[in-house]
């Protein structure tokens, strides 16, 4: 049987395997194929656009064109999502066919998501009740809103949405409507699993217009997910409501002139949390979390003030398997047990007054951590650890990597001022098999360094070595040592130089991957030196006044 020739649900079969930008080019080969790639069972995020704005430089403004009737009437395809766009100066003739177009266009596919890009007012609240039906089924929608019409709304719109499992809701408000005291659009959503409503274009207060949010949603029982931009005027009684099914929210929220709010109410309601990230945390809103979110598993923090009460006794976070503290000030000399913690992110963290929380963590596999030479952790108990990411801005490295880490496999430490004594702590990391070392600022000497790895380090199958400027150093001998590991199977040099007699060197086959890139030799009778390719495996000096690059792909 000829390929054109089977079965429509066969074809669909085969194309369920790809994703759709894989599948898009098979629809050019043939009527069926076509018919096929863009089926209904193989299509259910496929959007058209009904209507899209247009710069128009005569008129200085924005304007919204209309896709052609006979595209809709035409199409065979089965659209499940669909696109509508106007503008504050969109004309009554314009909404007036977008209303049509949707219509027809719901009656041939029966859609089932919506994405909508219109400014606030009462042609947003008409379009919703003129498409009531439509949207009391669709399982997806997506508002934006950046301005307002002309026109004020009066009163309140409820949106009765059954279907609706996935909403994304994002406002840019003008600043003259930062304050209205009562959202303008209620959404109830008894199936709703996941939320997103935002104020503006990232997740930063930096394009943020804070206001009380013109949408709320009334009683979702079944929300899972919840990523919101919290004023203090928001969605208090929404918080009062029990949430047991929700089990990851991410919170932004405004500290400046906060109004009183129930954290520890709101957090009592979201009993089966398990993931939590939060922007501006307190004591007070660590407390709450620690008292009411036992199934907690991950906890990333922000901006945090620790300074108060929580940290001044000994605290436990029973489950808690991944733990992120970046940009904090804490106090405390107690304890943090964290009997489950897997993996802890410990980033620009401050303890005062000289002070070290002590971090129980026996089970711990990665850390990633940023230091500086104010204290901050001592990590007591021997822990399992694998993967290790230190960050030193001076010199000092911490007391408690000085003993042995015998499951480290990865390493990566990254240098940004100072000279800290990296090889003294080499020799506990006998087992590792990668290894990453980036100098950003003052010029780091490695010889001493990877001469220790040299002689305790006997696995490592993977190094990348970095400097900037260039600003990391090593002899020609230190540098000739690297490429005599038989275990070797990459190798990545970017910014170093090279000091010392140099002469050609070999590179063994079992070296797969090998990059250099301004890697500048020093040699001390003939100058500065470069390694490119001479041979398909043999790397020569040859002199240059320019440091250039060299590419294992250059020998293919």
């Amino acid at each position: 049987m000829a390929w054109d020739g089977l079965p429509l649900e066969l074809y669909e079969r085969i194309f369920r395997n790809l994703n759709f930008s894989e599948r898009k080019p098979l629809s050019l080969v043939c009527r069926r194929w076509n018919q096929a790639v863009f089926s209904r069972s193989l299509c259910r995020s496929l959007c058209i656009e009904l209507s899209r704005g247009e710069w128009d430089p005569s008129e200085g403004k924005e304007r919204v064109v209309l896709v052609d009737d006979a595209v809709i009437e035409a199409s065979e395809r089965d659209y499940r999502v669909v696109y509508v766009k106007w503008c504050r100066d969109s004309s009554a003739e314009v909404l007036t066919s977008i209303n049509r177009l949707l219509a027809e266009l719901d009656a041939k596919c029966l859609l089932e998501g919506l994405i909508i890009d219109a400014p606030l007012g009462p042609t947003l609240c008409d379009f919703i009740q003129t498409h009531g039906e439509l949207f009391a089924r669709i399982q997806k929608l997506q508002v934006s809103t950046e301005k307002k019409d002309r026109e004020s709304i009066a009163g309140q719109l409820t949106l009765k949405m059954d279907q609706l499992e996935t909403l994304y809701w994002r406002e840019i408000a003008p600043n003259g409507h930062q304050r209205h005291k009562e959202p303008i659009f209620v959404i109830n959503a008894p199936k709703l699993h996941s939320a997103v409503v935002k104020f503006g274009d990232s997740d930063s207060e930096r394009r943020i217009a804070w206001h009380n949010s013109f949408m709320e949603l009334d009683q979702c029982s079944s929300l899972k997910t919840l990523k919101v931009h919290l004023h203090p005027r928001m969605w208090t009684r929404f918080f009062k409501q029990r949430l047991d099914a929700l089990e990851d929210i991410t919170l932004f929220h405004k500290m400046e002139e906060e109004l009183p709010r129930d954290w520890d109410g709101m957090f009592a309601n979201m009993p089966n949390l398990k993931s939590i990230q939060m922007r501006r945390v307190n004591d007070l809103i660590l407390r709450a979390i620690n008292r009411h979110c036992p199934q907690l598993r991950i906890l990333l923090l922000d901006n945090v003030d620790l300074t108060g009460r929580f940290l001044s006794v000994d605290r436990t976070f029973p489950q808690l398997e991944h733990f992120r503290l970046e940009t904090a000030e804490i106090q405390s000399d107690r304890t943090l047990y964290l009997p489950n913690l897997k993996h802890l992110e410990w980033f620009n963290v401050r303890n005062q007054s000289d002070q070290s929380l002590t971090l129980a963590a026996p089970m711990l596999r990665t850390l990633r951590q940023s230091r500086d030479e104010a204290s901050d952790f001592i990590l007591t108990s021997k822990s399992p650890l694998e993967k290790l990411q230190l960050d030193l801005h001076e010199s000092d490295i911490p007391e408690h990597f000085f003993q042995p880490f015998p499951n480290m496999r990865e390493l990566s430490i990254r240098v940004s001022s100072g000279r800290p004594e990296l090889n003294r702590m080499i020799p506990y990391f006998r087992n590792i098999t990668e290894f990453v070392l980036i100098a950003y600022n003052a010029p780091l000497q490695c010889d001493q360094m990877l001469t220790g790895m040299f002689k305790n380090c006997n696995n490592i199958s993977a190094m990348t070595l970095c400097g900037f400027n260039p600003n990391l150093e090593l002899s020609f001998p230190v540098f000739a040592q690297i490429f005599s590991s038989r275990n070797l199977k990459s190798l990545k040099m970017y910014g170093l130089t090279v000091t010392g007699n140099s002469f050609p060197l070999l590179i063994l086959p079992g070296l797969k991957n090998f990059e250099l890139r301004q890697v500048k030799v020093m040699d001390v009778a003939f100058g500065a030196y470069v390694f490119p390719p001479d041979e398909s495996h043999r790397v020569v000096c040859r002199q240059s006044d320019d440091c250039c690059s060299y590419s294992s792909k250059d020998c293919e």
